[in-house]
């Protein structure tokens, strides 16, 4: 995993290669137009905004959101749609629960779109639903 690298967005240009990863993948290639890049939770002290980077260039995102008692959701995975299915998804995973363990953090949370519920389960998800609403995603979660 050397060749990775998962930080915080830092700069004009990490922070437009976050914003366009995720404006492609997670909304664009979904049909939806309706991203918005400055959005009240990307600034929240608690949740942090990260980039995952692979020989230097930025392919990934994630935002980890901190929440009371040792939790935190994770929110907005997304890899470059020409990168998919070649591994990164999980090491951007693994990278983010080495993460949470040094932040303290012992369970993640997830709103999993409908279509990424076998890419969680396969890094141990469980079903668990921990809030009330209809999101349209499946609640996850794992202990870390």
């Amino acid at each position: 995993m050397d060749s990775y690298d998962l930080s915080l967005a830092d700069g004009a240009d990490d922070w437009a290669a976050y914003h366009r990863i995720r404006r492609l993948v997670l909304f664009e290639a979904r049909g939806r137009f309706d991203y918005i890049p400055e959005g009240p939770e990307e600034i929240k002290a608690e949740n942090l905004s990260l980039l995952l980077k692979y020989l230097e260039e930025p392919i990934g995102t994630v935002r980890l959101d901190g929440r009371p008692e040792g939790k935190a959701i994770v929110r907005l995975v997304a890899v470059a749609s020409h990168l998919q299915r070649q591994g990164h998804g999980r090491v951007l995973m693994n990278l983010v629960e080495e993460l949470a363990k040094a932040l303290g953090i012992n369970e993640l949370l997830v709103h999993a779109a409908p279509d990424a519920v076998g890419f969680y389960q396969k890094l141990g998800y469980s079903h668990f639903d921990f809030e009330k609403g209809d999101f349209g995603s499946v609640q996850l979660h794992k202990m870390i």
